[in-house]
């Protein structure tokens, strides 16, 4: 298995899409897959394939950008949602989301949206699939998105490589 994790920074100066959102901490994982990245992509945009990955979410979208995007489900016996907004669809390469979810107990407003991208890349006949996630509010946290990204991308790779 190659799994890579990785902690991310943003050089200094860099153009930020929002002054107010934090990107400090970033969690960026990625997995090779023996796939195809069509295979990969549809993973990414079925819902019933997705809830096996999300931990049993359901995950609505028209999957359209400007769209929204939910995320809904029980975790530890609370219900939750969690939503945002297509940004980037390009079929078999780059899907991107913003992401704002109810479990972290932050305002509903845009300083506490993370943003969600998923990259698709062939590679010597396997496929690698590539998550960042930005704008995490502290380091232990962005440990967390380390490893639940991790486990994310095993299961995708075990889903598709039956």
């Amino acid at each position: 298995m190659r799994l890579l994790s990785g902690i991310t920074t943003c050089p200094e100066g860099e153009t930020k899409p929002s002054t107010k959102m934090k990107r400090e901490h970033i969690s960026n994982v990625s997995i090779d897959i023996q796939a195809t990245p069509e295979a990969v992509w549809d993973a990414l945009v079925t819902p019933a394939i997705a809830k096996k990955y999300f931990f049993g979410a359901d995950v609505a979208s028209d999957w359209k950008e400007g769209s929204p995007i939910t995320f809904t489900g029980e975790f530890g016996g609370n219900k939750y949602l969690e939503k945002g907004v297509l940004l980037t669809i390009i079929p078999g390469s780059r899907l991107q989301y913003t992401h704002w979810s109810s479990l972290e107990s932050l305002p509903d407003e845009p300083e506490n949206y993370r943003t969600w991208t998923f990259d698709i890349e062939a590679k010597e006949g396997l496929t690698q699939l590539s998550v960042t996630e930005d704008n995490i509010p502290t380091e232990m946290q962005q440990k967390r998105s380390d490893e639940f990204w991790a486990g994310v991308l095993l299961t995708i790779r075990q889903l598709l490589e039956v």
